[in-house]
């Protein structure tokens, strides 16, 4: 009997094991492991919102010396960097300008002026001669008259009449003279054009341009030998410790922020961000081209330095540097970085994670930055939450922390 037994449960019992592994290898394939994923705690730290944008470094008082005559300009013997002393140091010096080569048709007009002026110098010296001998016969004829007035033997008018044509022979005399000195200039004027230019000037005829402040010297713009017109510029001056930083903001972003506002000055150079201030921003804005091609209104926006001079001595005029003005800032936030946040059905959501599983919270931001948003409702301190949830993450999924 046990015999027999056996026999007919044995099957039954081989049967009932393959049923058990297939059962199990069929619950194992279709059992969705944990997710990994990374995740952050909710904490409350300062949170500070700001305005981001590249600026640039500039002296606060720069000169641009200029040429004050048309001319050749030496070549400049200081470096960037020099100093300079007002009224003292000689920035530049300029050999006044040669007078240029006629054509044949102009000197050939000139020659003929020449020769007409000369002929009109002889005209008012003849005029000149002639208006002496009148005025000798006015001086006789009244001296004349004017015995025999006093002798009773003459009339007051006839008097007056020698006297009024002295006086009328000496203002012609007069005229005389000033027309001949008038054309002995405009000889000499015309005369200079046909002055045949040499190749090298003097050294006493070099202009001599002296700095009109102290400070340094900031840039040469002409360094060699070159011609130069008047009020082109030659070099630029000024303290380069004495500096300030002028950045572009979008004109949306300038009417948040206001004079006396605080900024952080990064990516200069150094080891650590600088301070500084908003010390003015500018009432006219004007359009400027993205990168993109996009018109954008912008502003410029006036930023002093906070730091000591120390902190900041390798920074130069043009030093490019990212500043960061503070539009708001608070303590003791509660907050979670933004790569946590996601929209789900037009709210604000994250993934908290509790109990080895994703939880789907709608939560409440109030102000956010590039980095972390403010949580006003929805999160407690100390709670985990999942950064970057992707598509497969859902409410009440298995999920694990990445190693």
């Amino acid at each position: 009997m046990a015999q027999k037994l056996r026999q007919r449960l044995g099957p039954r019992i081989l049967f009932g094991v393959i049923a058990i592994v297939i059962i199990a290898a069929i619950f194992w394939s279709l059992r969705t492991p944990p997710i990994d994923v990374d995740a952050a705690d909710v904490i409350e730290a300062p949170l500070m919102i700001t305005i981001d944008d590249e600026g640039e470094t500039r002296v606060q008082d720069m000169f641009v010396v200029s040429a004050p005559i048309n001319g050749r300009l030496l070549r400049i013997n200081l470096d960037a960097g020099d100093p300079v002393v007002a009224g003292q140091t000689i920035v530049a010096r300029i050999m006044p300008a040669q007078p240029d080569f006629l054509n044949l048709r102009s000197e050939t007009e000139t020659r003929a002026q020449v020769q007409a002026l000369q002929a009109a110098v002889q005209s008012s010296a003849s005029r000149i001669s002639q208006a002496e001998a009148d005025r000798k016969l006015a001086a006789a004829n009244f001296e004349r008259i004017d015995t025999i007035y006093k002798r009773g033997f003459a009339t007051k008018t006839a008097h007056d009449a020698s006297r009024a044509a002295l006086d009328s022979s000496a203002a012609r005399l007069s005229e005389a003279r000033a027309a001949h000195a008038a054309a002995q200039a405009e000889l000499r004027a015309t005369q200079a054009r046909l002055i045949i230019p040499s190749g090298a000037g003097s050294s006493d005829k070099v202009l001599e341009v002296k700095s009109p402040e102290s400070g340094a010297l900031l840039r040469r713009i002409h360094e060699s030998e070159t011609p130069i017109a008047a009020g082109a510029p030659i070099v630029e001056i000024g303290n380069p410790s004495d500096i300030e930083i002028v950045t572009d903001l979008l004109s949306s972003d300038a009417v948040k922020i206001k004079p006396g506002s605080e900024v952080l000055i990064d990516n200069w150079g150094g080891d650590k961000p600088l301070k500084g201030k908003v010390q003015r921003i500018e009432p006219f804005g004007f359009t400027k081209i993205s990168a993109l091609g996009v018109e954008e209104q912008r502003v410029n926006v006036i930023i002093d330095f906070v730091e000591p001079e120390k902190a900041r001595e390798r920074l130069g005029h043009g030093y490019r540097v990212i500043v960061r003005v503070v539009e708001w800032s608070g303590d003791n936030i509660l907050q979670v970085p933004i790569s946590a946040l996601f929209r789900d059905k037009g709210q604000w959501s994250v993934f908290a994670m509790e109990g080895g599983k994703a939880h789907l919270v709608r939560v409440k931001v109030g102000r956010m930055n590039d980095e972390r948003a403010q949580i006003l409702d929805g999160l407690k301190a100390g709670s985990s939450v999942i950064l970057h949830p992707s598509e497969k993450i859902e409410d009440g999924k298995r999920v694990r922390l990445r190693d």
